[in-house]
């Protein structure tokens, strides 16, 4: 059983779950921190491998963890779409519009700022999107992990697990407290296809827009559910072709060129990250029903203590919640196992389920929106950031061999992908007479 076997993990993400809700939100000018945050920056000095508190076999296992409770704030935000589908198919094309901004933001952010450190090709790799692992298996399949641009997607890659949760969460809440956009606008930049980073945006955002809530989780999970369909291709066709096009044109320089120059070279860490991923594959395929359940039900209590301790809600007016939450989420991993749908990642049907089982119209909806309402979305991105932050460790030696280069480029290419999106949704909402 998980908690036998992993009991220091859990006790761990249960004391920083308390310690990060007892601290609250707190407000500096126009930065914002928020217990998500203490979470993972106190999770990352447990596991830092110096201290030799948690090992690397543990780390790995509480990022595999990350993966399952990411799903309950993925369900928790399909229930907040349900509600207002009107209002999102009214700003469909603003949804769809605010991925351009996403794709043009890493290139006018994160290119010019690459080319002027000259990082070379590993420019490519890490600004022609925010490179998750959809991103990463891109340029792995066009280009081979081992080349420059598999260099420059695997930095950018780390230094999102690292701490592109952190940045764009304290920018997230600068923007926001700027009163320059409108908070669904916010919400849709938020919304960039990695659901960690999300979560901490979103955080931010409600921190300053508590009375909008819903419709900001409602825009913000629409706006990632697209980038997420609709990324891989958008990805593959527009933002990598142009990307290419843009940094040979501004350097003059070919791929073959440099190519013969010699920089194509084995890359240490591009082969550590990808060993690692190919062990966390295997484990999550390995992961029985059982196992998923229980750290569903986890996650779950987890929450129930975040609220309470954060939001001085009573445990039993969110509990009947949390279980729907908990049986949407089992519902998804039990469809997604059945052949023939495995090549849809579970974080689609939870999500698919979450929006159908919260319209209006559907039977029983109107119950299931009344019991999950008490479960506070701030109190529900606690634990998985608590979990996340317990499997930063076993990054930071991979994360010490990169050139130095890749994080101001990283924090470049992060700040363009929400700034952009953001400023495109405006746009697009007010022409649309949403807002």
């Amino acid at each position: 059983m998980d908690l036998v076997k992993n009991w220091r993990i859990h006790l761990f993400a249960l004391i920083l779950v308390i310690v990060a809700e007892t601290i609250g939100i707190q407000k500096h000018g126009l930065v914002i921190f928020l217990p998500m945050l203490y979470a993972l920056v106190l999770g990352g000095i447990i596991s830092y491998p110096s201290f030799h508190i948690l090992n690397e076999k543990q780390m790995t296992r509480a990022g595999n963890l990350m993966s399952i409770t990411m799903l309950f704030l993925i369900a928790k935000i399909g229930l907040g779409i349900g509600p207002n589908l009107h209002l999102l198919l009214n700003s469909g094309i603003a949804l769809i519009m605010q991925e351009f901004g996403h794709f043009f933001g890493t290139l006018i952010f994160g290119l010019p700022t690459a080319i002027l450190l000259k990082m070379g090709r590993e420019a490519i790799g890490a600004c022609y999107s925010i490179d998750r692992e959809a991103n990463v298996a891109i340029i792995a399949e066009k280009f081979g992990i081992f080349s420059p641009e598999g260099r420059g997607v695997m930095g950018m890659y780390i230094c999102g697990t690292l701490f592109g949760a952190l940045w764009i969460s304290i920018l997230a809440g600068i923007i926001a407290r700027t009163g320059l956009f409108h908070p669904y606008a916010l919400a849709m930049g938020g919304g960039i296809g990695s659901a960690s980073m999300m979560a901490a945006s979103v955080g931010s955002i409600v921190a300053v827009f508590p009375e909008e809530t819903e419709k900001i989780t409602a825009f913000a999970g629409a706006a990632n559910l697209m980038t997420s369909v609709i990324g891989i291709y958008f990805s593959l066709f527009i933002s990598l072709p142009v990307t290419i096009k843009v940094y040979e044109w501004v350097t003059g320089r070919k791929r073959h060129e440099e190519v013969a120059a010699g920089e194509v070279q084995e890359n240490a860490v591009a082969d550590t990250i990808a060993k690692e991923e190919e062990e966390a594959k295997e484990v999550r395929e390995k992961s029985s029903l059982g196992d998923d359940l229980f750290i569903l039900c986890l996650t779950g209590v987890l929450t129930l203590i975040g609220n309470f301790v954060g939001f001085k809600v009573n445990p039993a007016d969110d509990f009947i919640g949390c279980l729907m939450i908990i049986a949407i989420c089992f519902a998804g991993i039990l469809i997604a196992r059945i052949p023939g749908l495995k090549k849809l990642p579970v974080v689609f049907w939870v999500s698919i389920i979450a929006v159908i089982v919260s319209i209006p119209s559907v039977p029983g909806a109107t119950t299931i929106t009344a019991a999950t309402n008490p479960v506070n979305f701030l109190a529900a991105c606690t634990p998985i950031l608590a979990y996340g932050g317990l499997s930063l460790g076993k990054d930071i030696p991979a994360f010490k061999r990169l050139s130095w280069r890749i994080v101001p480029v990283a924090l470049m290419v992060a700040s363009g992908t929400f700034i952009c999106a953001t400023l495109m949704a405006e746009v697009m909402l007010h022409l649309e007479g949403v807002i």
